[in-house]
């Protein structure tokens, strides 16, 4: 009597047609989940725009303040993470789908956000410690908010010491801002979504781009192109 079935070599050709096929489709299966994660923090950079619009609008067109502890005597010490909630409306916006930073779930101070504040903006950080609305000269090419690299615990990042020389000369804050040798911030998490990041402007909206379109500069010479100084031409 014959019987049918498979012999040793075409089951082992299955088999390899499989994982070849496996080996293609996982990569763009990775990629369609990042892309979506992307798209879904491009959402939260959006609301976090309007939120803060809102805010400014509601205060004399001043932004909010970044939080640098208990001890600031300049105004409200809290973060505008929590200042802005009654325009944002949740703190779910405040969390990246691609941040899988351990410090969300850290006893004591641990990150309670994605993204963090421009200081430029801030009424609590030099070299303007606080612009209004009217003051940003180009605010649809003017970052308000960046996202952070998931060791950071602040609300804000400092971009007035990124680059060589710095617009504030601080040598601390130089150092733990900006990476000299590669020429790049330490606390924005500029290649989070396939190379590049989302950012939020300074009149609301929010656009995913490489850090390189946002910065560039010569050692010793002003930067050629700067988007995060608020009063820059």
């Amino acid at each position: 009597m014959k019987r049918n079935a498979f012999t040793l070599i075409e089951l082992l050709v299955v088999i390899a047609i499989i994982a070849i096929l496996a080996a293609i489709l996982f990569p763009v299966f990775a990629q369609a989940r990042e892309n979506a994660r992307s798209t879904s923090c491009l959402s939260n950079c959006r609301q976090l725009g309007m939120a803060i619009s809102m805010y400014s609008q509601d205060h004399d067109e001043a932004y909010p303040f970044g939080h640098i502890g208990d001890s600031d005597t300049m105004g409200d010490a809290r973060s505008w993470v929590d200042t802005i909630q009654p325009y944002s409306k949740s703190l779910l916006i405040h969390r990246c789908p691609s941040d899988s930073s351990s410090l969300w779930e850290a006893q004591g101070e641990h990150r309670t956000t994605s993204y963090g504040l421009n200081a430029y903006f801030t009424p609590n950080h030099a070299p303007y410690f606080g612009v209004r609305m009217a003051n940003v000269n180009t605010p649809a090419q003017c970052i308000l908010v960046a996202e952070l690299t998931d060791p950071v615990v602040e609300d804000h990042f400092m971009p007035m010491m990124f680059g060589n020389p710095p617009k504030v000369n601080d040598p601390d804050g130089m150092e733990e801002q900006w990476d000299r040798d590669k020429a790049e911030p330490k606390q924005l998490a500029i290649r989070r979504h396939q190379g590049g990041a989302n950012y939020v402007f300074a009149e609301g909206h929010a656009k995913f781009h490489r850090f390189d379109q946002t910065w560039q500069q010569a050692i010793g010479q002003p930067p050629t192109i700067d988007w995060y100084d608020p009063e820059k031409p």
